[in-house]
């Protein structure tokens, strides 16, 4: 009876340790996670592995990811309407931060509404407190502010250039408390030899990025990109056959910013061209130029699965 009772025992201590020690995650959300972040780096991935990369080519890959950030982006706001933040202790170590990435790589609004929630979410050790840190920085610079923590770069055609930094004598100070390395070890993988400032023993200026005025384009688009995409209805017709891609358009602006005569010059056809259509000819530009500008603009599809 010693022997049996010592059996449950070890049986019983066996299910405590498997039960502390493994956890089962929600398999639909985990496989919904798992395909937000293989289309995060769809094309974000492509653009930074090409070797002999052109500005245009460059532009191309980003412009495509950022019509999937904008899906991605819609799924995340979905998860968190249901979920809260899914953190570690729902969806595990692995996918914690990948509801933080799809918000870091949307437009400052996302950044902006969702900040607060990753912010408290790091408190309560749901998602690493040094991913937030980014996601701080970011946001400070999205409203022309220093940023806390150094991680932001800006690539200049001068070379890497650091963006500013609020009280960066005490950078590493804010960075050890999150978990980030300090910004010397940081900055080596671009070949910064960089120091923390003093009063009498500053960096040198070219190290940091400053603004330059933007040379506008005589013809830009009101809301940009991504307010444009948000207006896209995926069809019916389309999703049920799981089409997938860009519609390209060609069309001119007036004088007035008003579009005319667009042409759908790829198609993708199952009711995406007439939806594509319907959009470009709800849009409005501004055209400085004071005559006509032509234009091409590709429209993605799906928006939202």
């Amino acid at each position: 009876m010693i022997f049996i009772k010592e059996a449950w025992l070890l049986l019983w201590l066996f299910f405590l340790w498997t039960t502390a020690f493994t956890q089962s995650y929600p398999k639909k959300l985990i496989a919904q996670l798992d395909t937000i972040i293989q289309a995060d780096q769809q094309y974000r991935s492509v653009a930074a592995r090409q070797s002999a990369k052109t500005p245009e080519e460059e532009a191309i890959q980003m412009r495509k990811q950022s019509a999937i950030d904008i899906t991605n982006m819609a799924k995340i706001d979905k998860i968190i309407a249901e979920y809260g933040y899914p953190g570690k202790s729902l969806v595990g170590e692995k996918y914690q931060s990948v509801a933080l990435m799809v918000i870091q790589h949307n437009d400052p609004a996302a950044r902006e509404k969702y900040l607060p929630l990753l912010v408290e979410a790091a408190g309560k050790g749901e998602v690493n407190a040094s991913s937030v840190a980014i996601v701080i920085d970011r946001a400070k610079i999205d409203k022309g502010e220093k940023q806390i923590y150094g991680s932001q770069l800006n690539e200049t055609k001068q070379g890497v250039k650091l963006m500013p930094i609020e009280d960066e004598p005490n950078v590493n100070v804010r960075r050890a408390k999150v978990g980030l390395p300090p910004l010397e070890v940081y900055l080596k993988q671009w070949n910064m030899n960089y120091k923390l400032p003093t009063t009498t023993n500053p960096n040198p200026t070219e190290w940091y990025y400053v603004p330059e005025a933007r040379s506008e384009s005589a013809v830009e688009l009101i809301g940009g990109d991504k307010a444009l995409y948000s207006k896209l209805l995926y069809p019916a017709k389309a999703k049920e056959n799981n089409i997938s891609g860009f519609v390209t358009i060609e069309l001119t602006i007036d004088k007035n910013g008003m579009p005319k005569n667009p042409v759908v010059v790829k198609s993708l056809g199952y009711g995406c061209d007439e939806e594509a259509l319907r959009i470009i000819k709800e849009a409005r530009f501004t055209n400085t130029s004071g005559e006509e500008a032509e234009m091409r603009i590709q429209l993605p599809f799906p928006y939202v699965k």
